[in-house]
C-alpha cells in the first residue's frame, strides 16, 4: 500500500513539473509560439495620426468628416508611456508640439501642423484607458 502511495504521489507531481518544464524550454528556446503578437500600430481616421494597435476605436463617441472632428479610443495601457508614444509619433508625422500637462490624473497634449491643431486628451482610470483626440482646422479656433 505505501509503494501504491509513494508511486501516485511521484506521478502526480511529475504531472505537475513536466508542463512547467516545456514552458521554460520555449522561453530559452525563443519559441515564437511562447511569445505574444503586439498588435501593430495604424491610422484610422486621422491619416496623419499614429495610433497603437492595443487601443479600439469607441465608434458611438467619435465623429470625424472631412478629416477633422473627434476620435475616441479605449484600451489598456499606461498613460504615461501613451503620452510618450503619441510625443514621439506625431513628431516623425510632422506635428509640433506645443504644449502638455498633467491635471489630476489625466495627460493633454497640444500639437500644430502647418494647417491644423490636435490635442490629445489621455484619462486613466481601474477599468482601463481613455484617449480622446480632436484634430481641428487652424482657422476654426
Amino acid at each position: 500500500m505505501k509503494k501504491l502511495y509513494v508511486g501516485m504521489t511521484i506521478l502526480a507531481l511529475g504531472f505537475l513539473v513536466l508542463p512547467g518544464c516545456a514552458r521554460i524550454q520555449e522561453t530559452f528556446s525563443g519559441s515564437i509560439a511562447s511569445q505574444e503578437a503586439r498588435p501593430v500600430p495604424r491610422y484610422l481616421d486621422f491619416s496623419d495620426v499614429l495610433l497603437p494597435g492595443e487601443l479600439n476605436k469607441v465608434a458611438q463617441e467619435s465623429y470625424i468628416t472631412n478629416g477633422y472632428g473627434r476620435l475616441v479610443l479605449s484600451g489598456r495601457l499606461e498613460g504615461e508611456s501613451l503620452a510618450q508614444y503619441f510625443a514621439t509619433s506625431m513628431y516623425s508625422d510632422g506635428w509640433t508640439t506645443l504644449n502638455q500637462y498633467k491635471y489630476k490624473g489625466a495627460i493633454k497634449l497640444f500639437f500644430k501642423k502647418s494647417e491644423r491643431i490636435a490635442t490629445i486628451l489621455i484619462t486613466e482610470n481601474p477599468l482601463g484607458t481613455r484617449v480622446e483626440i480632436w484634430a481641428v482646422p487652424m482657422g476654426k479656433i
